[in-house]
């Protein structure tokens, strides 16, 4: 008889730790994608590093020749899966943004990848905007990039004023870079 007790304990247990995990994996697959949070960089406060190079096009960019204007600079890669749940997003900022007067640029710049890769994930995704190369890591390494998606804002004057690790939405790049576009329109 204690034998029989035990092993329905143990089934029952066992029964339980299942729905449990069962519970998990349905909460997993279902919920929505989270979106980026802020960090403490050392760089919000104060001056964009000097950040110019090889587009994956061919072209050049110098962020200094932004000067005047927000800009959103994304770190990513093609192999990081919240960079690719963010992208849809990211190219909707980028076309919203860039059918407003004072609208903010977008800037990827490929962090820790193959540009050949780099290229083919932007290609896929529709991005039309700058992607910088950084083949040496010396790029994210000034801005002090750890892992992607590192996504950081820079007001007109040039001053990094908002750091987020994390994938983000359309909707909270809006709502980050509305005062200072509003700002730079105003002045």
């Amino acid at each position: 008889m204690r034998q029989r007790r035990s092993s329905r304990v143990i089934a029952w247990t066992a029964a339980g730790i299942l729905a449990l995990v069962v519970a998990l994996i349905v909460l997993l697959a279902v919920r929505t994608g989270s979106t980026g949070t802020t960090f403490e960089s050392p760089l919000v406060g104060h001056a964009a590093p000097a950040t110019s190079g090889a587009t994956l096009t061919g072209a050049h960019f110098d962020l200094s020749s932004e000067r005047g204007h927000v800009v959103v600079v994304n770190f990513f890669a093609s192999w990081c899966g919240p960079c690719q749940e963010e992208q849809t997003q990211l190219n909707a900022f980028a076309y919203d943004q860039s059918q407003k007067t004072n609208g903010a640029t977008m800037l990827g710049v490929v962090f820790n990848d193959r540009n050949q890769a780099a290229l083919t994930f932007a290609q896929n995704q529709g991005v039309t905007y700058p992607l910088l190369t950084d083949e040496g890591g010396q790029i994210a390494a000034t801005w002090g990039v750890a892992s992607p998606p590192t996504t950081y804002v820079v007001d007109a004057t040039g001053t990094v004023v908002k750091a987020f690790v994390g994938p983000l939405t359309a909707k909270v790049l809006d709502q980050v870079v509305a005062p200072y576009t509003e700002a730079n329109s105003n002045g």
